[in-house]
């Protein structure tokens, strides 16, 4: 320990495994766009092969798609869908955000007039069955407006208020049903058996899940949360809690747009954060895209369709807009390796230093981990020893 209120880090940067990124090279714009890390599965075979657990898993991947994935494993997505859900339990709580409608690269004041970091929006509660019939009936009133295919939004023009400022946007206000908890093993069976049938490294919980050493249950942790949406609905930029990986799987019928940034660029994010007033642990925030291509950024930008699942690597920031009108389920998981375990520890200390609280006891995870887990990756063993 040394003198004053500071105390040693729990790992010296000698232990640092994560990977070498050149910030200071001037990227060109096609390299700032990069393509996603994708995966098509041709069978079941294909998503129990180690080496897709080595490549979700590799620093270097930011974020991984794999497409087809409930096809290949002959996943029952209809269990998750709306009408499934409400016969299962339609009084089931839903945390609703209200938010402006507007396309997926742009984020404007309130006033309509610039483009800004923070992404505003109210919070309130319904029921699956109540959030059902506004999802149901925002798709039947979009049917007037033309074909909507997939589920891909189109939108009934808004008639604008007259204005003074040409300039000004003009949006719809939507809802998005938010972080509904499926941890409930009696009432969500028939849910969370069908998600056994994942690779052990996706599931919500397996021995090589730092997260099912936890001793208690962390909603939407590890266990699974379930999202409603309707076009537009905004999941803000964020890192998953104490930096662990994260599973999404996109049940449609519309698809999902996503964006993400390694973790090497998080402190330049937070930075941004900082200027325009928004916190960036706690706040809610939308990038602006030049901003961060002007920093050196690269953005991976890419569309999640029905039975598509994504895979967040440890300390990937990312945010993600609906297109379509889809429901999607999400966990996460803290996979044994030295990276993962590096950045939950790091972020663990940093919440220290901002007074926010960790939602992972990383400590007591290590203890349980040391005391019941066969540990072969030698970095990793070091790291926890």
């Amino acid at each position: 320990r040394l003198p004053g209120p500071f105390r040693e880090s729990y790992l010296s940067p000698a232990q640092s495994v994560k990977p070498r990124i050149d910030s200071q090279e001037k990227l060109p714009r096609d390299k700032l766009s990069p393509p996603t890390p994708s995966i098509y599965l041709e069978s079941k075979r294909d998503a129990f092969s180690p080496v897709l657990l080595q490549f979700c898993t590799d620093p270097k991947n930011p974020i991984t798609v794999i497409r087809g994935l409930a096809g290949s494993l002959r996943l029952n997505l209809g269990l998750f869908s709306t009408k499934t859900l409400v016969e299962a339990s339609g009084e089931h709580a839903v945390e609703v955000r209200t938010q402006v409608q507007q396309p997926s690269d742009e984020n404007w004041d309130l006033s309509g007039t610039r483009q800004v970091w923070p992404c505003e929006s109210s919070r309130s509660h319904t029921t699956i069955a109540k959030y059902a019939q506004y999802q149901a009936s925002s798709f039947q009133e979009s049917l007037q407006w033309g074909d909507p295919g997939s589920g891909t939004c189109r939108v009934p023009p808004v008639t604008p208020a007259p204005r003074s400022n040409p300039d000004q946007k003009s949006h719809q206000i939507i809802k998005f049903g938010t972080n509904i908890d499926l941890s409930d093993a009696k009432r969500w069976k028939p849910q969370l058996q069908e998600l056994l049938k994942l690779p052990a490294f996706m599931r919500v919980s397996s021995t090589g899940n730092m997260l099912s050493h936890v001793g208690h249950t962390i909603l939407g942790m590890n266990t699974v949360q379930l999202y409603m949406k309707v076009p537009g609905s905004r999941t803000p930029g964020h890192q998953e809690n104490n930096n662990f990986c994260s599973v999404n799987i996109n049940i449609g019928p519309g698809d999902c747009e996503w964006f993400a940034v390694h973790e090497h660029y998080w402190e330049t994010i937070s930075a941004f954060c900082d200027k325009h007033g928004v916190d960036y642990l706690t706040g809610s925030w939308w990038p602006i895209l030049e901003d961060l291509y002007r920093s050196n950024i690269p953005v991976y930008r890419f569309i999640q369709r029905p039975g598509d699942l994504v895979w967040i690597n440890a300390g990937t920031v990312h945010w993600v807009q609906a297109t379509g009108w889809c429901n999607n389920i999400a966990w996460n998981v803290g996979p044994l390796t030295a990276y993962q375990y590096q950045l939950a520890l790091e972020r663990y200390e940093w919440n220290e230093v901002k007074n926010v609280k960790s939602i992972v006891p990383m400590i007591h995870v290590s203890w349980n981990v040391a005391r019941t887990v066969k540990i072969s990756d030698p970095d990793l063993y070091k790291m926890i020893k």
